[in-house]
């Protein structure tokens, strides 16, 4: 049977564990915001307190993601006319 003092030690279990994520997805979200904005990734590797830079490349990711998605919604500059009217050949 649980007691007082189980569940008090659940609970602080549980929010020591919602701490410790959400420190995680604030720095998470503080060097994907770097990188968007040009920091370079020796100066977000120094922010985060990281050791290795392979730690940090990891971020890099997301922002390959972040400029495939921009690129593709660059129309298509080398199609003809007729193709983008819907005509073909």
């Amino acid at each position: 049977m649980l007691n007082t003092n189980h569940l008090s030690f659940i609970y602080s279990f549980l929010l020591l564990l919602a701490f410790l994520l959400l420190m995680h997805s604030s720095r998470h979200t503080c060097a994907t915001l770097l990188l968007n904005s040009g920091v370079d990734i020796y100066t977000v590797k120094e922010i985060l307190g990281h050791t290795d830079i392979g730690t940090t490349m990891k971020y890099t990711k997301v922002i390959d993601k972040t400029k495939r998605i921009a690129v593709n919604k660059i129309p298509n500059l080398y199609s003809t006319k007729e193709e983008s009217e819907g005509v073909s050949m």
